[in-house]
């Protein structure tokens, strides 16, 4: 199992273990051998990527958890719906209104996917990111989508109660309540509002008052977009996903009660990717700070806890062969997911004070940090860990939908 290495810490005549891509091209292939001016290159246009690096010595003593087909099954789902979704974008492109957009090969698409989502399950959500931010729209989707349909999936009995407790479904059958087709279209369909204005999304700095209540707009101009042929639950679900838990959402701010489980489980999904992913107005933040915000800190009171809870032991924030510091300025590397506690992967210490290899002979086994009293997570990468152990007071008042500073304020927390 490879490690992954930040640029700073490549070296010459280390093997790249993936492939690095950049706008579709390969800029440089998997298995290729490092020199110098590969290691140059990638420090000037990606300083912040994280590479993945073969390590021998590691794999022949540590058993590492394999996670390719999660790896695998997240990218071949997120490909399929990307690629509707830049037909979704083509049209806008051409100036060309929702009529000349082909939902019913859209609504198949979905269909697909499900289905190869259902025949591989998972264990873990594992998404990926381009290194090219054009497509935004269409790779958010793309996560989006899939991340809804993992914790759907994960979650049916859940579901079942809850569209079951609902006014207007008591009298689904449970194999109707059950049915996630309408959690996957609503999921794809989500930002359908959001292609027109994409020029607002892509605004850096403060939006005017004309230009935030376009954004508020974009959930009831989606849904009044699609055809009748696509079912009310997902014209709900697109014109809902910025609804709130404690009913500070937009655009109408339902309370809990009233909120359709699976906007719950969409704004959840839709809220981390935003969060994770770059934008033009906002650094993207680590997995593991959003993951965390979300469910302990203090954006918690704005989703699901139930939800929460499950997705958390879903999102792997710290990838297998990733390095991060100890409090006793020691690295470990995570060998294994730990999906009852993200925050607490078995990991095994490998490299020393100076962030030099520990000999094959020193090294113990793996374990998970909470079985260490006193021993936490310091660093990973250049962001401080500190925040794992601290309880923040969740967010004071309300949150003011109507006057966020851009278009990110707007879509989390």
């Amino acid at each position: 199992m490879p490690l992954v290495l930040r640029t700073d810490e490549l070296q010459e005549g280390m093997r790249l273990g993936d492939a690095l891509i950049f706008n579709g091209m390969v800029m440089l292939p998997a298995g290729k051998v490092l020199s110098p001016a590969d290691i140059r290159a990638v420090r000037r246009r990606f300083p912040n990527v994280g590479l993945t690096v073969g390590d021998p010595v590691l794999d022949e003593v540590v058993d590492f958890e394999d996670d390719k087909h999660e790896r695998t099954v997240a990218k071949e789902a997120q490909k399929k719906i990307v690629k509707s979704m830049e037909h979704v974008q083509g049209r806008f492109n051409k100036r060309t209104d929702a009529s000349k957009i082909n939902f019913k090969a859209m609504a198949d698409s979905v269909n697909e996917v499900m289905g190869y989502i259902r025949d591989n399950p998972v264990s873990s959500a594992l998404i990926s990111r381009s290194l090219d931010s054009d497509g935004y729209l269409s790779e958010h989707t793309g996560n989006v989508f899939y991340l809804s349909l993992v914790l759907g999936n994960a979650v049916r009995d859940y579901v079942v109660k809850e569209r079951m407790r609902q006014t207007a479904a008591k009298t689904l059958s449970p194999d109707k309540a059950m049915d996630l087709k309408s959690l996957g279209l609503g999921a794809m369909f989500m930002d359908l509002g959001m292609y027109p204005i994409r020029s607002i999304f892509q605004k850096e700095g403060e939006l005017t008052r004309d230009e935030k209540e376009m954004l508020y707009e974009h959930p009831n101009v989606g849904a009044d977009m699609l055809p009748d042929s696509i079912s009310a639950t997902a014209r709900m679900i697109v014109r809902t996903h910025h609804e709130n838990y404690d009913g500070n959402g937009y655009p109408r701010g339902i309370p809990a009660a009233k909120l359709h489980v699976f906007t719950r489980i969409v704004r959840i999904c839709d809220s981390f990717d935003a969060a994770t992913a770059d934008h033009i107005f906002k650094k993207a933040k680590t997995p593991a700070k959003v993951l965390w915000e979300m469910s302990l800190g203090p954006c918690r009171r704005f989703y699901d806890p139930s939800l929460m809870r499950v997705f958390r032991g879903l999102i792997q924030p710290f990838p297998i062969g990733s390095k991060i510091m100890l409090n006793d300025n020691t690295f470990a590397v995570v060998v294994k997911y730990n999906h009852k506690d993200a925050f607490d992967p078995y990991i095994m210490v490998a490299f020393d004070e100076k962030n030099q290899r520990i000999p094959v002979e020193r090294l113990g086994k793996p374990f998970p940090i909470s079985s260490k009293p006193g021993l936490r997570f310091t660093r990973f990468g250049d962001e401080p860990l500190g925040y794992l152990y601290s309880v923040k007071e969740e967010v004071s008042g309300s949150l003011d939908r109507h006057n966020p500073e851009s278009a990110f304020e707007a879509s989390f927390p």
